[in-house]
């Protein structure tokens, strides 16, 4: 009996290890990955850690995946994802009501009456939505998520590793002096 359980307890703790691996990983990349204003993208698809309600289906805390194409598939009435960069490169989401299009494939899409949204700043409009993820993904994001994820457990492993390497010392100067 006594070795099935530490048969589980291995098990669980090869479980354990592999999904704090797989969780910390994941993260490196997310942070890897940060554009200019500071959202995780990959590819044509980004990562928005909502930090405020924006409507009745995006509100506060959750994580947005917002698909991006080449803009041609925007439409007046479509509602969009993009950066203002009047607040400090902040994401807003707003209805289109009217869209430009240029010569070098670019566009414009007026937002309102008087704010104008150029090509370079839209992030997309096709969506998947994850309630509550963002507020986690944001602090394990944030420095003290990264020192309590990442640099913590692998002071507290290298610390132990030591710790194993000077017993074993001891131990072999022991049997040896014992000879």
């Amino acid at each position: 009996m006594s070795n099935v359980i530490k048969g589980i307890g291995k098990i669980l703790l090869i479980i354990v290890v592999v999904l704090y691996l797989v969780l910390e990983i994941f993260l490196a990349i997310c942070l890897l990955n940060y554009n200019d204003y500071r959202i995780t993208v990959f590819g044509n698809k980004s990562l928005l850690l909502l930090t405020e309600d924006l409507d009745e289906k995006y509100k506060k805390n959750d994580l947005v995946i917002v698909t991006k194409g080449d803009g041609s598939e925007v439409k007046e009435g479509d509602s969009i994802f993009f950066y203002n960069p009047g607040q400090n490169y902040t994401v807003n989401y707003a209805e289109v009501t009217s869209i430009t299009p240029h010569a070098n494939k670019t566009y414009t899409y007026k937002i309102g009456t008087t704010h104008n949204v150029y090509t370079e700043y839209y992030i997309g409009k096709n969506t998947k939505v994850y309630k509550g993820l963002g507020g986690t993904m944001r602090l394990l994001e944030s420095k003290w998520g990264f020192l309590l994820l990442i640099v913590l457990p692998t002071m507290i492993a290298v610390i132990y590793e030591f710790y194993a390497i000077i017993v074993e010392i001891i131990e072999f100067k022991k049997e040896v002096d014992n000879e």
